[in-house]
């Protein structure tokens, strides 16, 4: 039965099924890409897939996610992907987290052979990028916006990661492109997002690719190592060399140190200090600074909080790691 169904992948010599069955993939939203990305690994018999998605199943989600249903709105669709996955192919093992992908155990994401990014938020993805640059998998990231499509394979400090170069046309392929499922809305509220123009043709050659790729690095091939833009009116795939930023404070050379030295006036606060910080290392949000494991609050001045010499911690919610911050009080 298994040589029957996978017969025709075989036929390729640079294909091996025992690779590939024995393969582990997570996958990063189960939405438009996710669904189709997973659909194809499935079929293809990839070993054992990893589904993360918190939210739940929109009747506007049945037009370009392939696998749900009418019957599955208000279902959560990890949930849900899991069990039409295991319908479509039985030999393959599934497992399911209907969750935050921040809340996934990170031995989960440590076991895998490579991470698909199947998100619609920058934040997620920054975040998610992240961590397969910290844990050193490939991260396979895809973007969609109506009749526009890119992909990208970051392999951790060979190719460039998704915080090395931000390009104009991805700020519009990370946008929600969905109303909020019931989840999302008691998470953020319903207006959360911009809803943002998607088509099934589009998200099935984008998903397809990440499919592609991710079989490729399964099967030791060598995976696309440039930023692909895709313009489905024009049919056109654009190919764009990109190199490593050395300043990127996610896989940049510069500040893979132990830490950051910064030179802090100590009458400035805690609050004056994030924004020094979130502007000279590109950071979304430093939450939190830390000092001797206590929280500082952001009305604390600096001097009466920390001593020269010292670390500050620095939390920012798209990084899996904090960064370290060497003082020198001015």
């Amino acid at each position: 039965m298994k040589e029957g169904r996978y017969h025709r992948q075989w036929l390729l010599d640079s294909w091996d099924q025992d690779k590939v069955g024995s393969a582990r993939v997570f996958i990063a939203g189960v939405g438009a890409l996710g669904s189709v990305a997973a659909l194809n690994l499935a079929m293809m018999g990839v070993g054992e897939l990893i589904l993360a998605d918190y939210d739940t199943i929109e009747v506007s989600n049945l037009s370009r996610q392939l696998l749900f249903r009418e019957d599955d709105i208000g279902r959560n669709k990890a949930e849900v992907a899991r069990e039409f996955l295991l319908e479509v192919n039985p030999d393959v093992s599934v497992k399911a987290f209907p969750s935050n992908i921040t809340e996934v155990p990170k031995s989960e994401y440590e076991g895998c052979n490579l991470i698909i990014d199947g998100l619609d938020t920058f934040e997620a993805r920054r975040w998610l990028n992240s961590l397969a640059v910290d844990i050193r998998k490939p991260l396979i990231h895809g973007g969609i916006y109506g009749w526009w499509g890119n992909i990208q394979v970051v392999v951790p400090y060979v190719t460039p990661c998704l915080e090395c170069h931000p390009l104009t046309p991805r700020r519009e392929l990370e946008q929600p492109c969905t109303p909020k499922g019931e989840k999302r809305k008691k998470n953020g509220g319903e207006n959360r997002g911009e809803v943002t123009p998607a088509v099934a043709t589009v998200s099935c050659i984008i998903g397809g690719l990440q499919a592609q790729e991710a079989v490729k690095i399964i099967l030791g091939l060598k995976p696309f190592d440039s930023y692909l833009f895709y313009d489905g009116l024009s049919g056109v795939f654009t190919s764009v060399k990109l190199e490593r930023n050395p300043k990127c404070v996610v896989c940049g050379e510069e500040y893979a140190t132990e830490s950051i030295e910064f030179e802090i006036n100590p009458e400035e606060n805690i609050r004056e200090l994030k924004e020094r910080i979130k502007k000279a290392l590109g950071l979304s949000d430093p939450v939190n600074v830390t000092y001797a494991a206590r929280i500082i609050s952001d009305d604390e001045k600096v001097g009466d909080a920390v001593r020269e010499g010292n670390y500050l911690f620095i939390y920012d919610k798209t990084k899996t790691k904090p960064f370290k911050v060497k003082i020198r009080l001015s």
